[in-house]
C-alpha cells in the first residue's frame, strides 16, 4: 500500500516536467475566434469611457508555445522559460515600456461601457498586452495597471476558454506637492562574460508616456541617476536604447525605483517553435493530484467499513 501510495503521490511531479504535447489532452485550436471581456471598477465603481489599448505582443502554437511577433519581436526580450508571476510582472513592465515610449500602434483600441467593461471579440489567438490607464478626476488619481493575458487561458480545471475575462489591478493615489525621489538603477546578469558590457547605456525616462529626458548611466555614476517629482501619481517608466545583441532586458517597477537588467543571454538549444515555457503541465499536474487525493480517501472509507 504504502508504495501504491508514494506512486500516485508522484505523478503530478511526473505530469509537471512533462512536455506538454505528452500532457495535452488537445493541441491549441490557434485559428479558432476568441474574445478578450475587460472589467475596469475600483471598489464597485465603474469607470466608463476610458480608452483601453491592447497588443497582441506574442502568437501561439498549438502545443502551447509562444513566440513574441509583430513590432515586439524586434525587442530583445526574453519569454522563452518564463514560469513565475514575478517573472511576467517584469516581462509586462518591460513590453509595455517600449510600447509607450516608441508609440506603437495597437492591435485594437476601444472605450469602455457605462459599466466599465469592454469587449475585444473575434480576437486572434495569442498573449495580449493592455496599456495601464490613468484617470485623474476630483482630486485623486486612479491608475489601472497594464497586463498580460493569454487568449487562450486554462479555468481552474484546466480546461481551455477561448472567451478570457479579466479584472484589471487598480490603486487610488492622493495627489500632493511635496517632492519624492525616484532613481533608475542599471543591473548585470553576466557572471564571466563582463567583457561584453558597454561603457555606457542610454536610458529614456518617460512620464504618463511623455518623453522627459535621456540619461547616460555608466559605472562613472554606478550606473544609477535620480530625480525628485511632486507625488502626483503619474506613472514613470524608463527604456534603455541600443542594447547589445549578446544581453535581453528586464524592467521592474519596485516602489519609486525603476531596475533595468541586462542578462547576458546566449541560449544553448533555442526552441523548436515558441518562446516560452508551457505553464499548463502544471495545471493538469494539479488536477491529476486531486484525483490521486479522492482516490486514496475511497480507499480509506472502503477499508474502514
Amino acid at each position: 500500500m504504502k508504495k501504491l501510495i508514494a506512486l500516485l503521490l508522484a505523478i503530478p511531479i511526473i505530469a509537471a516536467l512533462l512536455p506538454w504535447s505528452v500532457c495535452a489532452i488537445s493541441p491549441i485550436d490557434t485559428d479558432r475566434a476568441s474574445s478578450l471581456t475587460l472589467h475596469y471598477r475600483y471598489n464597485g465603481e465603474p469607470f466608463a469611457d476610458l480608452e483601453i489599448k491592447t497588443y497582441r505582443v506574442a502568437a501561439i502554437y498549438a502545443d502551447g508555445t509562444y513566440a513574441l511577433t509583430g513590432a515586439f519581436k524586434d525587442y530583445p526580450v526574453n519569454i522563452y522559460g518564463i514560469t513565475t508571476a514575478a517573472e511576467w510582472r517584469q516581462v509586462t513592465t518591460t513590453l509595455a515600456a517600449y510600447a509607450v515610449a516608441d508609440k506603437l500602434s495597437p492591435t485594437e483600441t476601444k472605450p469602455t461601457d457605462h459599466n466599465g467593461t469592454v469587449v475585444f471579440d473575434k480576437i486572434t489567438t495569442g498573449m495580449y498586452l493592455t496599456l495601464a490607464v490613468r484617470v485623474e478626476e476630483q482630486g485623486r488619481v486612479t491608475l489601472f495597471e497594464s497586463f498580460l493575458t493569454s487568449v487562450p487561458n486554462p479555468d481552474e480545471n484546466g480546461k481551455m476558454q477561448y472567451d478570457v475575462t479579466a479584472y484589471p489591478k487598480c490603486e487610488q493615489f492622493e495627489p500632493t506637492p511635496e517632492g519624492i525621489e525616484y532613481k533608475i538603477v542599471k543591473q548585470w546578469k553576466d557572471s564571466g562574460n563582463t567583457h561584453a558590457r558597454p561603457d555606457e547605456v542610454q536610458v529614456d525616462i518617460l512620464r504618463n508616456g511623455e518623453l522627459q529626458s535621456t540619461q547616460t548611466l555608466s559605472a562613472g555614476n554606478n550606473w544609477c541617476y535620480r530625480w525628485t517629482a511632486p507625488e502626483d501619481g503619474s506613472q514613470w517608466q524608463a527604456v534603455e536604447r541600443q542594447i547589445a545583441d549578446v544581453y535581453t532586458v528586464t524592467i521592474e517597477e519596485n516602489g519609486t525605483a525603476i531596475l533595468i537588467t541586462n542578462v547576458y543571454n546566449v541560449p544553448e538549444k533555442p526552441p523548436q517553435t515558441g518562446e516560452t515555457a508551457v505553464l499548463w503541465p502544471y495545471v493538469l499536474a494539479m488536477c491529476i493530484a486531486g484525483g490521486v487525493i479522492m482516490v486514496l480517501a475511497m480507499g480509506r472509507r472502503r477499508g474502514e467499513e
